[in-house]
């Protein structure tokens, strides 16, 4: 399955599309994505069957995943450490029910909705090396503890992923639905893209270069010192904490909103600059 693509036309001109959703293992994620409601409704138990194993027969030698997807209703909790391990709590038939899936460096984790499709949910802990890619199909929730230099966080739905600490050189967040992401730490480049009603708290994550791109009703609050372009086609609102330069062309009632952190509170609002 080819990766899904989103195009917004807007007075005339077309917006580009929020990014090519799920860039690494869109046709699985893209696939399982299908179960989920896009518009903001919970996750709905029809992913039927689905690929992978128990976690009593998945092959744990050679190297730890990069990648953790999570297909479903349930919860994932990652701790970084060097050697792969994986722990189930919570609800013991939503843990049976679960299949774990290896593709190279990607691990899946979806529910099996033929062994239970009840709202419970398992608690999948795992420790692991800091991974590059976090995604979410459905309403399912990731903790992750910390991500790689290079990092991609994904929805499909209304789930939520958090990151206690990251360092990126480089992080991309893309939502597609009403999902939630929540992280702090810094990044040198961010790219943020919301096609839906999604939310990104970044207010303790403070970017150097920041391009968001929102079509629909999606928020985004970060901090930087640098700059920000904003392309808003709908009702989104970005919020700026620091000295940033912002720039924004809008379609819609969306908003740009740069203001100066606590230590500059008094010089009044930065500069937004619309573009041509």
């Amino acid at each position: 399955m080819s990766a899904i693509h989103i195009v917004l036309i807007v007075e005339g001109s077309m917006f580009r599309k929020l990014g090519q959703y799920m860039k690494k293992g869109a046709g699985a994620l893209a696939a399982l994505a299908l179960g989920a409601s896009l518009s903001g409704c919970a996750y709905m138990n029809n992913w039927g069957e689905v690929d992978g194993v128990p976690l009593a027969d998945l092959d744990m030698s050679g190297d730890a995943p990069t990648q953790i997807t999570l297909a479903g209703p349930d919860k994932v909790m990652i701790a970084e450490g060097d050697v792969l391990t994986i722990t189930l709590e919570g609800n013991e038939a939503a843990g049976e029910a679960l299949r774990f899936d290896r593709d190279g460096s990607r691990l899946t984790i979806a529910r099996d909705s033929k062994i239970y499709d009840g709202s419970s949910p398992a608690i999948v802990r795992m420790t692991l090396p800091a991974p590059s890619g976090l995604a979410i199909a459905g309403s399912g929730r990731i903790e992750s503890a910390s991500m790689a230099s290079t990092a991609e966080i994904e929805i499909a739905g209304s789930g939520a992923i958090s990151v206690e600490r990251i360092e990126a050189e480089r992080l991309d967040i893309e939502i597609a639905g009403s999902g939630d992401v929540m992280a702090a730490g810094t990044a040198t480049v961010l790219s943020i893209e919301i096609a839906g009603s999604g939310d990104v708290q970044l207010a303790q994550l403070t970017a150097d270069d920041v391009s968001v791109e929102i079509a629909g009703s999606g928020d985004v609050t970060l901090a930087s010192n640098g700059k920000v372009n904003a392309e808003i086609a709908g009702s989104g609102d970005v919020v700026v904490v620091g000295s940033a330069t912002c720039t924004v062309s809008t379609a819609g009632s969306g908003s740009l909103t740069c203001r100066p952190g606590p230590e500059a509170a008094s010089a009044g609002d930065s500069e937004v600059v619309a573009a041509d």
